[in-house]
């Protein structure tokens, strides 16, 4: 058990060094954005147990080195591959992850708010960049849990789930038709 949990840290940071090489490669502002927020920094992230200590120097030469820890209960980011699974398809948007305790963040509001920006961007570019959706159907076919969802969708095809509100509403209710009065018509108190 002890070597498949180092197997899984070191592909981890692969990943996670392929994802940082993409990134760079494209120079778009999801690069600036995480240059920005995450250079001259310590995070521990936890991927289904599997956690690593990510060091992030260097502005825009930004290199990353990750060292493999275990029990560390100070996590700065923490989820499941499912739940990243269903993130990156677009079933289930970071912020309702994050709303609904799938996706545990720790850090200052500055450095939430910048990760928040980067994740969003990488999302958005996964929908029109081959290697990141290489990457991602890599990380679908190896990561520890198989599962049959397709590889990432475009933008267009994820949808947000709105509307709580509404479906709280009983449907006799929502029948009501309501019209307008009519502009000749008076009014008596």
């Amino acid at each position: 058990m002890q070597s498949q949990s180092q197997d899984a840290h070191i592909q981890l940071a692969q990943w996670l060094h392929r994802l940082i090489e993409t990134l760079r490669t494209q120079q778009g502002s999801t690069w600036r954005d995480l240059v920005q927020t995450v250079s001259g920094k310590n995070a521990v992230i936890d991927l289904d147990d599997i956690q690593l200590q990510v060091r992030a120097q260097g502005g825009e030469q930004l290199q990353i080195e990750c060292e493999y820890l275990e029990g560390v209960e100070s996590v700065n980011f923490k989820t499941s591959a499912e739940t990243l699974r269903d993130v990156i398809t677009g079933r289930l948007t970071f912020d309702a992850a994050v709303g609904k305790q799938k996706i545990h963040l720790r850090g200052s509001l500055q450095d939430l708010l910048g990760i928040h920006q980067v994740i969003l961007g990488i999302l958005a570019d996964s929908a029109i960049n081959p290697q990141l959706r290489h990457l991602w159907r890599e990380f679908e076919q190896s990561w520890l849990h198989l599962s049959s969802v397709p590889p990432c969708l475009s933008l267009e095809h994820q949808i947000s789930s709105y509307g709580e509100l509404i479906r709280q509403v009983p449907t006799d209710v929502l029948g009501i038709e309501v019209y307008p009065p009519d502009e000749d018509s008076t009014y008596t108190s």
